[in-house]
């Protein structure tokens, strides 16, 4: 009988890397696509064996031409934004938040990256957008609790 799964130490062993490099590939999104069941997660064959072809090149330059980004443009990664911006983390991160508000985004490979410049100016149009609409930003101080817009009004300019 042909084994149809691997498991994460035999990954890692058939490619002499670390398990834990396989951890940190699946929490970024890299590597072949994996099931997880309860705890275990498991490999398909036939995905370890598509992404190695896919891996395969005949010059170190193949890969490096697909990524072009803007002169003069930094791109940071949903925990710098959200640390420069004072918004929360998970607005970055999950697909479903940037895509329902909105947020400029680029995929750079399988990475989502953001100009710091694209989402102030998307936040100060969310807010005017709000205003506009007669929803009031301001905030009672004695409040513990703080909104979405309310971030987005106080971020720096």
């Amino acid at each position: 009988m042909q084994k149809m799964m691997m498991n994460e130490n035999e990954l890692a062993t058939r490619w002499n890397i670390s398990p834990k490099t396989l951890q940190r590939w699946r929490s970024e999104g890299r590597g072949p696509r994996f099931m997880k069941m309860s705890k275990r997660v498991v490999y398909p064959i036939d995905e370890v064996f598509d992404f190695e072809s896919k891996a395969l090149r005949a010059s170190t330059w193949e890969r490096a031409s697909d990524v072009v980004l803007p002169s003069g443009s930094t791109l940071m990664d949903p925990r710098e934004i959200s640390y420069v911006t004072g918004l929360p983390l998970y607005l970055f991160t999950q697909k479903q938040m940037r895509e329902a508000l909105g947020i400029p985004h680029r995929r750079v490979q399988k990475l989502i990256r953001f100009d710091r410049d694209e989402v102030i100016a998307w936040a100060k149009r969310w807010v005017q957008d709000a205003q506009d609409q007669g929803i009031d930003v301001k905030v009672d101080p004695s409040s513990q609790s703080r909104s979405l817009l309310h971030a987005l009004a106080s971020l720096p300019a």
